[in-house]
């Protein structure tokens, strides 16, 4: 008597026939068919069904571990410190973005979150931590994503008009850059692109992208972000349709310092294209300057330098944004998470100024971008924004000059 499986109706069913009903040539294919071992297999499962997630600890219990547990452990898995941590709850939940649910708290939902941003774990990995399955797990995660998008206007808010402290108390950079706002440039994230779909966002360095351009307080908080873009969308074309259609807005006589990719315009002051200009070729016996548009320069590359510096922050702190392939997600959620990584960002600085990563970045250089100078930039601006944009340069520029002749011959008479 042979037993075969077989499927009625989405059930398994066995049915009996006795062996000598079956001819050679079905008994070997009843013997070697692999469904009849994988229906086998199944059925099995079914009626000896076993957990997978067989942790002593529930989701719950390793929610409660960790807050109650050492703060640098806290701090090394989750990327925040628990009263940050604490406070981000609390403003979701205040604002309705968050609740709970019969099996899950705002709080697992929130650790479950940044845990994946903060340590660029999959699914899987998050299933046997917090010992749910992966639906509810990818389901919390978009909840969770969406929640804190929804904190945008909160977090990222224009620049205050006041004069930066950053410039008001050093000599080198006040009074001509008293009018600063802080600076804008872009960045590169690698992203994940259905095959069809990724010519635009290959980017000039070869690989998938999307181009995302922020704007920048001198407190390394971001004042604007316009993520999404494609990789192969030029700085300057991000940046005009920020200013056309993205919101970002520069009050009258106030500027932002950029990079040479982009044209330099009233609101927009970039380098002199043609002069040294990274930090690194001003030191040592390199410091003399060589005419006012080489000091121009490095002023200007030391303000400019806290975008990259606040970029280092914020990939230091969710490795997500620098996986090597790109955001495990469709595009759309990439794009959010972006976002998201950016208002988290804010949200730190503004309630934990002490924090770890922070004060790394502070003071520090970071290698800056490849500069933009033997590029063409596409999309130039108005013939006389060009040239308004060349008379404030030029102003702070003759400022700089006059004032550092000065200092230097005055040096020379006490010499």
């Amino acid at each position: 008597m042979i037993s075969i499986v077989y499927i009625v109706q989405g059930t398994m069913n066995s049915l009996d026939v006795p062996d000598d009903e079956l001819s050679d040539s079905e008994q070997v294919l009843i013997n070697n068919i692999p469904a009849v071992s994988l229906f086998r297999d199944v059925l099995f499962t079914r009626l000896f069904k076993t957990t997978r997630n067989t942790s002593i600890l529930t989701g719950a219990q390793k929610t409660i571990e960790l807050l109650e547990g050492h703060p640098v452990r806290f701090y090394e898995l989750i990327r925040l410190e628990k009263h940050t941590f604490f406070l981000l709850r609390d403003a979701l939940c205040e604002r309705k973005l968050l609740k709970d649910t019969n099996r899950m708290t705002v709080g697992e939902q929130l650790l479950m979150f940044l845990h994946t941003i903060g340590h660029n774990v999959r699914n899987r990995v998050m299933q046997d931590r917090y010992q749910h399955s992966g639906e509810p797990i990818s389901r919390h995660f978009n909840n969770v994503l969406d929640a804190i998008n929804g904190l945008r206007d909160v977090c990222i808010t224009d620049p205050s008009n006041k004069v930066p402290s950053k410039i008001l108390g050093d000599a080198r950079f006040y009074p001509y850059f008293k009018n600063c706002l802080g600076a804008i440039d872009g960045t590169h994230i690698e992203a994940k692109i259905r095959l069809d779909k990724q010519t635009p966002y290959r980017n000039r360095h070869g690989y998938l992208s999307q181009n995302v351009m922020a704007a920048v307080s001198f407190d390394m908080t971001f004042s604007y972000v316009a993520a999404g873009w494609e990789g192969s969308a030029s700085d300057q074309a991000v940046l005009r349709w920020a200013v056309t259609s993205g919101g970002l807005v520069v009050p009258e006589g106030k500027f932002y310092l950029v990079d040479s990719g982009y044209a330099n315009t009233p609101k927009f002051i970039a380098p002199y294209r043609g002069d040294r200009y990274h930090i690194a070729s001003f030191r040592g016996c390199n410091r003399r300057y060589t005419g006012e548009k080489d000091l121009f320069n490095h002023v200007h590359a030391q303000l400019r330098n806290v975008v990259e510096r606040t970029f280092g922050v914020l990939k230091a702190r969710f490795p997500i944004l620098s996986r090597k392939g790109g955001i495990p997600y469709p595009y759309r959620t990439q794009v959010k998470i972006v976002m998201a990584c950016c208002i988290i960002h804010n949200f730190i600085r503004k309630v934990n100024e002490p924090d770890e990563l922070f004060e790394l970045y502070e003071h520090g250089e970071t290698q800056e971008n490849v500069d933009h100078g033997d590029q063409q930039v596409r999309g130039q601006a108005r013939e006389d924004d060009r040239v308004a944009g060349e008379r404030v340069r030029a102003g702070i520029a003759q400022q700089l000059w006059t004032n550092h002749q000065r200092r230097v011959n005055r040096q020379q008479q006490d010499d």
